[in-house]
């Protein structure tokens, strides 16, 4: 990896690719509380970590057209929302994933007629602003069921992991996608599943979902879909876990 220009990115919000729509992320952060513990015998400040949180706060250009942003924030849905950020387009790539509430839904029209909109949300599930890496090259179409390309890690890795998914269409039947794991690339170590996603309907997109697994993560990963469906459009970001998470997977 090296430095890199904010292009080409998309974003999510559960399932809605607003990638079209919005025009720039004005607040991506995970911050710590920092809690004060000094000692009497101390001469400065000594700090714990506390609470972790997250937050994304991103603008919009109105657009009220079928699975675009109005329909996909206008809702104000008391429910949390799961956010994909990806910065880039291929396998391995960065991704800044959160499962927040949205606060707020916030129009204005400027004076050269424009429609921007502002909309700010917050953590809200116990789990701070998570940093992944693409499992997908994007957002990508499987017609059908199918096995992605591996992302090696160059090494396992002993403590588990998480995984989002978000889904932002689904022609027919019924997918699954799974983040499948393998030692050695499916050489002679086949790939096998370390997480599944809830199958999910042609109704039910566009949708999203985070899982964890526990345990050894071995070094290959990849994204396969199964099932009985056609055109699935989704993307899948992967973080293992490490020995200094303050929650093990």
């Amino acid at each position: 990896m090296a430095k890199k220009v904010g292009f080409p990115q998309q974003f999510f919000v559960h399932g809605f690719d607003l990638s079209g729509d919005v025009g720039s992320l004005s607040n991506v952060n995970s911050p710590v509380a920092l809690l004060p513990a000094t000692g009497i015998n101390k001469s400065a400040v000594e700090r714990l970590q506390g609470h972790a949180d997250g937050g994304m706060a991103f603008n919009s250009w109105f657009n009220d057209a079928a699975g675009q942003e109005h329909v996909a924030l206008k809702g104000l849905l008391t429910t949390d929302r799961i956010l994909l950020w990806i910065l880039g387009g291929v396998i391995g790539d960065v991704a800044a994933a959160l499962v927040a509430k949205q606060m707020d839904y916030s129009l204005d029209r400027g004076a050269d007629g424009a429609l921007a909109l502002s909309i700010a949300t917050l953590g809200a599930s116990g789990v701070a602003l998570e940093w992944m890496d693409m499992l997908t090259a994007g957002k990508i179409t499987h017609a059908s069921a199918t096995n992605g390309a591996s992302l090696d890690n160059t090494a396992s890795t002993a403590n588990g992991l998480a995984a989002v998914l978000e889904v932002s269409a689904l022609a027919t039947g019924v997918m699954t996608v799974v983040v499948q794991e393998s030692s050695d690339d499916g050489v002679g170590d086949p790939f096998a599943a370390k997480a599944t996603f809830t199958a999910l309907a042609a109704a039910g997109a566009p949708g999203a979902e985070r899982i964890t697994a526990t345990g050894t993560v071995e070094r290959y990963l990849r994204v396969a879909t199964t099932g009985a469906f056609t055109n699935g459009d989704f993307a899948v970001a992967v973080r293992r876990g490490t020995a200094q998470d303050r929650v093990a997977y």
